[in-house]
C-alpha cells in the first residue's frame, strides 16, 4: 500500500496512550453521569403516569366512615373480587341520602359520575383520569415520539459539530423541558413538554456512549459498552426506589431532572472526540488533545505513535467533504443493506426488552419490586456481554440470544402458568433480550464509518423507537388473549436471529473511519489488531 493513502489508525495511539489511564477513568466518570441520567429520562414516564386504584364517587355516602356501604353501592369484578372502577350500582330515586341498601338497584349499574382516588399526590388524580387509561398510556406514546424525533437530529449535530455539543444539548433540553413539566397545570401542557423534553434531550444516551466508546481502541470496546449499560441499569434501578418512596410526582420529576444541569455546565469543558476531529480533517486539533492525555497520564507525548495519525497535508484527501461522504453512502449497496437489517435488529430489542419491561408489573404483587427483578438480571447479563462477543464473536452471541428469547417467550405464552417456573421463563427472555440489546448497539457501532457513523446509528434507533412506541401499547393485547404480547416478541426474534446471519463479523477489526472501510468489511474474514 502506498504510504502516502495509508489510512488512519487511531487505535494503535490510544493503545500506546493506555485505556485506563487517569485521563480516560476522568472522562468516563463525567459521560457515565449523563448515561445515568439518560436511564431517568428514558424509563421514567412508566412511574410518573403509572396505574392507580380509584372506585366511583358515590355521593351521599362518602362522609359516612363506616365503608361497608361500598359492597352494596359498587359491584366486584368477577375475576378479582375488587371494587370496579368504572361503574357503580344505579340509585333508586336518582339521589342518595342514608346511603342504605334499599337505595340502590343491584340490577343495573351506570358510568361514574366522579371518583376517589387512593393517592392524592399522584399524576392520575391531579388531571382526574379516573378510567381514562388511554390518556395515561398516550403519555408513553408522546414520550417515544419525541424520542423518535431526536435520534436524527441528534446524529446530525453530533456528527457535523461534534459529540460534546450533542451531549450539551440533549443535557440543556432535558433540564429545561423536564423542569417545565413538573410545573404543568394541565394535562395538554404536560404532554408538549414531555415531547419537547424527549425530542430535545433524547440524545442524550447515544451521544455521551459514542463519545465514550471513541476514547478507547478496539481492545476496549466491549468494556465501555458494557459499562455503559450496567450504568443504565443502576439508574433504572434508582428510579424504581425514588418513585417507591417518593409519591408526588412532581417532586419526583424535580429530583430527577435537575442534575441534568451539572451536565450542561460541565459538559464544554471536556476534550472533543480525536476520532471524530480526524475524520473532519481537523488533525493539529486531535493531535494537541492526544498529547495533553499522555500528560494527564504521566506520559511522554514524543511516545505517542503520532504518525499513524496520517500525513497532516492529506487531510482533505483523506476525510471528503459531507456532501460526498453522504453521496457514497447513499450509492453503497453494502451500507443500505446493513442500514435496514441493523434497523430491523433495533427495533426488535426495543419493541421486546420495554415490552418485557413494561409487562413486568404483572409478576407480582408489589409493582416496584417486580420491575427492579426484571431489571436486575440484566447486571450480570452485562458482564457475560464482556466474555462472550469477544470470545465467541459479535454474530454468534446475536443469534444465540435472539433465539433463547424466542423459545422462552413462546414457552411462556403456550404452558399453563406456574408462579416458580413462569418468573423463571420471563427472566430468561429479559436477560436474553439485554444480551442482545447490548450486542447490538457495540455491533451497529462497529459495522459504520466514523464520518457518518452518529447519524446512520441514530437512524437505526430512530427505527428502534418504532418498536418502543408500540411496547406501552402491548399490554392491552392480553385483553384479547394473554399470551399475544409474548408470541409477537417471540416473532420478531426468530426473524431477526436469521437476518444477523446476513452481516460481517466485526471481531478483531479495528473501527472502519471510511464508507471504504466500512464496505470491505463484508470482503473480509478477520483483520489483525495491529494492521494499519
Amino acid at each position: 500500500m502506498d504510504e502516502a493513502k495509508k489510512p488512519i489508525n487511531l487505535d494503535s495511539v490510544l493503545e500506546s496512550l493506555g485505556p485506563y489511564g487517569r485521563y480516560n477513568l476522568l472522562n468516563f466518570v463525567l459521560l457515565l453521569f449523563p448515561v445515568l441520567l439518560s436511564s431517568f429520562y428514558e424509563c421514567g414516564f412508566i412511574f410518573e403516569a403509572q396505574e392507580q386504584t380509584y372506585r366511583c364517587k358515590v355521593n351521599g355516602c362518602e362522609t359516612f366512615n363506616d365503608t361497608s356501604w361500598l359492597n352494596y353501592a359498587i359491584p366486584r369484578d368477577p375475576k378479582t373480587d375488587k371494587l370496579q372502577s368504572c361503574r357503580r350500582y344505579a340509585s333508586v330515586n336518582h339521589t342518595v341520602s342514608q346511603c342504605s341498601p334499599d337505595e340502590f338497584s343491584t340490577n343495573e349499574t351506570v358510568p361514574c359520575e366522579g371518583f376517589v382516588y387512593e393517592s392524592e399526590k399522584s399524576f392520575v388524580k391531579e388531571f382526574d383520569l379516573g378510567c381514562k387509561d388511554w390518556k395515561r398510556a398516550l403519555v408513553g406514546t408522546v414520550h417515544n415520539s419525541g424520542m423518535f424525533a431526536a435520534m436524527m437530529v441528534t446524529g446530525a449535530i453530533s456528527d457535523r459539530f461534534g459529540r460534546k455539543v450533542a451531549v450539551g444539548i440533549a443535557s440543556c433540553a432535558s433540564f429545561a423541558f423536564g423542569i417545565a413539566r413538573a410545573f404543568s397545570t394541565d394535562y395538554y401542557t404536560y404532554l408538549v413538554m414531555h415531547f419537547l423534553e424527549a425530542g430535545f434531550g433524547g440524545g442524550l444516551y447515544p451521544s455521551a456512549y459514542v463519545l465514550a466508546v471513541e476514547l478507547v481502541g478496539l481492545k476496549q470496546r466491549v468494556i465501555v459498552s458494557a459499562m455503559c449499560n450496567m450504568t443504565f441499569v443502576v439508574g433504572v434501578m434508582l428510579l424504581a426506589l425514588l418513585a417507591w418512596f417518593v409519591q408526588n410526582w412532581r417532586t419526583y420529576i424535580l429530583i430527577l431532572y435537575t442534575p441534568a444541569i451539572l451536565v450542561a455546565a460541565y459538559v464544554w469543558f471536556m476534550n472533543e472526540s480525536a476520532r471524530w476531529l480526524l475524520s473532519k480533517g481537523r488533525r493539529d486539533e486531535a493531535v494537541k488533545i492526544l498529547k495533553r492525555a499522555a500528560k494527564i497520564n504521566n506520559m511522554d507525548p514524543r511516545n505517542l505513535d503520532l504518525d499513524a495519525l496520517g500525513d497532516p497535508l492529506l487531510k482533505p484527501n483523506q476525510t471528503g467533504d459531507k456532501k460526498s461522504q453522504f453521496s457514497k453512502a447513499i450509492r453503497s449497496s453494502i451500507i443500505w443493506k446493513r442500514l435496514v437489517i441493523c434497523s430491523f435488529l433495533w427495533m426488535t430489542c426495543s419493541l421486546v426488552y420495554y415490552g418485557l419491561s413494561i409487562n413486568s408489573v404483572s409478576l407480582s404483587g408489589n409493582k416496584y419490586v417486580s420491575f427492579m427483578l426484571v431489571v436486575l438480571v440484566e447486571i450480570p447479563a452485562y458482564v457475560v456481554v464482556v466474555i462472550v462477543l469477544d470470545k465467541y464473536g459479535r454474530k454468534k452471541t446475536l443469534v444465540v440470544n435472539y433465539l433463547t428469547c424466542a423459545v422462552t417467550s413462546l414457552l411462556f405464552a403456550f404452558l399453563p402458568r406456574s408462579d416458580w417456573w413462569s418468573i423463571g421463563l420471563y427472566l430468561i427472555g429479559k436477560w436474553s433480550v439485554t444480551l442482545a440489546y447490548s450486542s447490538v448497539y457495540i455491533y451497529v457501532s462497529e459495522v459504520f464509518p466514523t464520518n457518518m457513523r452518529q447519524t446512520l446509528i441514530s437512524f437505526c434507533s430512530t427505527a428502534g423507537r418504532i418498536g418502543s412506541l408500540i411496547a406501552p401499547l402491548t399490554p392491552l393485547l392480553s385483553v384479547y388473549h394473554r399470551s399475544m404480547p409474548t408470541v409477537i416478541f417471540g416473532a420478531m426474534c426468530i426473524i431477526s436471529s436469521m437476518l444477523v446471519l446476513m452481516l460481517p463479523e466485526t471481531r478483531n477489526m479495528r473501527l472502519p473511519d471510511t464508507i471504504e472501510e466500512a464496505e470491505e468489511l463484508s470482503r473480509m474474514k478477520t483483520r489483525s489488531v495491529n494492521s494499519t
